[in-house]
C-alpha cells in the first residue's frame, strides 16, 4: 500500500489487517470446528454408552466412533487412538484433545470419566447420563443465542453502515468522498473510524457472549 501511495496511515492501517487477518479466520475456524464437535459430542457418548454397555471396552467405544462417526468427532477421537498405540497414557491423550478442541463440554465429560475410573461404577451408564447433560446444557445455550440474535446483528449492521453509506456517497457525491483517501486528515479520519468500530464491536460481542 505504501508502494502504491496510498499514504503512510491507510498503510499502516493495511499492514495491521494483514497482521490480524490469519488469527481472526483461525479463530473462526476453530470456533466452527469446535461447535461442530459438540453438536455430536450427545450421540458420541450415546454410542459409546452402548458399546460399554454390551462388553466392549473403553478403547473399543472409541474405536467404533472413530470407525464410523462423523468428523471432526471421527478425526478426534481416531487420533487419541493413535497416540495411545504409540505409547501414550489414555489420560493424557484424552486431555490434550480437550486442549486442541476448547470443549468445555468435552472437558466436563473427561473430568466426570476420570472421577469414575478412581472411584469405579459403570462407565456406560455414566455416559448415559452425560449425554442427557450436554443436552441440556445445549439446548440452554440455543435459547441465550435465540435471546441475543437481536444484538449480534444490531453489531453487524452498525459495521456494514458505514461502509454501504461510504459506497453509496461515492457513486453519487461526485468525488465527495476523495479526500477522505486523498489527503492525511482524511486518512487519519478513516484511521480512526476502523478503530473506533473495532472497538464498539468487540464491546457489543462481550456483551452478548453470555457463558453457560
Amino acid at each position: 500500500l505504501a508502494i502504491l501511495g496510498v499514504g503512510a496511515p491507510l498503510a499502516l492501517l493495511g499492514g495491521l489487517l494483514a497482521l490480524l487477518t490469519p488469527t481472526m479466520v483461525l479463530q473462526v475456524k476453530g470456533a466452527r470446528r469446535m461447535r461442530a464437535f459438540d453438536d455430536q459430542l450427545a450421540d458420541v457418548l450415546m454410542t459409546m454408552a452402548g458399546a460399554l454397555k454390551v462388553g466392549q471396552s473403553f478403547n473399543s467405544s472409541m474405536k467404533v466412533i472413530a470407525d464410523d462417526g462423523e468428523a471432526p468427532a471421527s478425526e478426534e477421537f481416531g487420533r487419541v487412538l493413535a497416540e495411545t498405540r504409540l505409547g501414550r497414557p489414555m489420560d493424557e491423550s484424552l486431555l490434550a484433545m480437550a486442549d486442541r478442541i476448547g470443549s468445555e463440554d468435552l472437558r466436563f465429560v473427561l473430568m466426570s470419566v476420570t472421577i469414575q475410573r478412581q472411584v469405579g461404577g459403570s462407565l456406560g451408564e455414566l455416559f448415559q447420563t452425560i449425554s442427557d447433560t450436554v443436552r441440556q446444557r445445549q439446548h440452554f445455550r440455543r435459547k441465550v443465542r435465540a435471546l441475543t440474535a437481536m444484538g449480534r446483528m444490531s453489531a453487524h449492521l452498525l459495521l456494514a453502515l458505514p461502509f454501504v453509506t461510504a459506497g453509496l456517497i461515492a457513486v453519487v457525491g461526485n468525488g465527495y468522498i476523495g479526500p477522505l483517501f486523498t489527503t492525511t486528515v482524511g486518512q487519519v479520519m478513516v484511521v480512526g473510524m476502523m478503530i473506533a468500530m473495532l472497538f464498539g464491536w468487540l464491546v457489543i460481542r462481550k456483551i452478548v457472549d453470555i457463558k453457560g
